[in-house]
């Protein structure tokens, strides 16, 4: 039994005030990617949507969640037919629709089942090595350094693009790709949810690219679509350091080892006077 989860439920309570409520049931799509968001028989659950219910626990907040492909998952956001996006990288193009909230940062690296050329060390290099098949997730923004990169691996005919991470997971296993260009846990939470691959966990490794930076990470919320109120309620409620430090509690609770903090950190805290 984890007693951490209770505990962390009442510090956020307590921290965040008394329950002020939402003005409605907030509409929430959802698509699954690795143990951040999970989609079993029906049941949603992860490490976002876990931090994301107990938050409205604590300020009276309900969401309704519904799972669908991660690219239809930002269009609907996109064209404001949803609430919430989550996990979302802050992006330019999703900025006129939403108020972003941080709560850590991540950088795409690269990951493979089998050593990587060492001599891969930035972007300029990987688009050298002529050799070196890349296989990415569809509908994934990782800003616009990643998005030009893409561009130029596909006019080289070496980019791989799959709809979902068991596509991503197939590619690698199958000699596809040689390497995805991803968060690693994603490919680690799904290789942790398929018992026949389960050991393949133990070869994953990450090589990240130094001219791919860190972005911050989180939630977008709605500007058109959430009443003023409710926007706010929930970005001084996600944004706020026992928010951050729980999310980061349940990724470190999902994920083991070390490619969590390869791809993932947590937000570098405010120098102090």
């Amino acid at each position: 039994m984890n007693l951490l989860a209770p505990l962390a439920t009442l510090m956020l309570g307590a921290s965040l005030g008394a329950q002020a409520g939402c003005s409605r049931p907030l509409e929430v799509p959802v698509a699954p990617i690795g143990l951040m968001v999970t989609v079993d028989q029906g049941q949603i659950g992860g490490a976002f949507v876990e931090l994301l219910q107990e938050v409205g626990r604590a300020r009276g907040c309900q969401f309704l969640f519904e799972a669908v492909p991660r690219a239809r998952q930002e269009m609907l956001f996109l064209a404001r037919r949803a609430d919430v996006m989550l996990p979302a990288q802050r992006t330019e193009r999703r900025d006129p629709f939403g108020q972003h909230v941080a709560l850590l940062q991540v950088r795409p690296t690269l990951v493979a089942l089998r050593p990587l050329p060492a001599a891969v060390q930035n972007r300029a290099s990987l688009l050298k090595d002529s050799n070196l098949r890349v296989v990415v997730l569809r509908g994934v923004d990782n800003g616009t350094a990643y998005l030009e990169l893409l561009e130029q691996l596909r006019a080289q005919g070496r980019l791989v693009v799959e709809a979902d991470t068991g596509g991503v997971v197939r590619a690698l296993r199958e000699g596809l790709a040689d390497a995805a260009l991803m968060n690693p846990v994603i490919v680690q939470g799904q290789l942790m949810q398929m018992p026949e691959l389960r050991g393949l966990q133990s070869q994953l490794q990450a090589q990240p690219l130094q001219d791919l930076d860190w972005h911050p990470s989180g939630f977008y919320l709605s500007l058109e679509r959430l009443p003023e109120a409710d926007r706010q309620l929930l970005a001084q409620a996600l944004g706020a350091l026992p928010a951050r430090q729980r999310l980061w509690q349940l990724l470190r609770e999902r994920y083991r080892g070390s490619l969590l903090e390869a791809g993932y950190r947590p937000l570098p805290e405010p120098l102090t006077p």
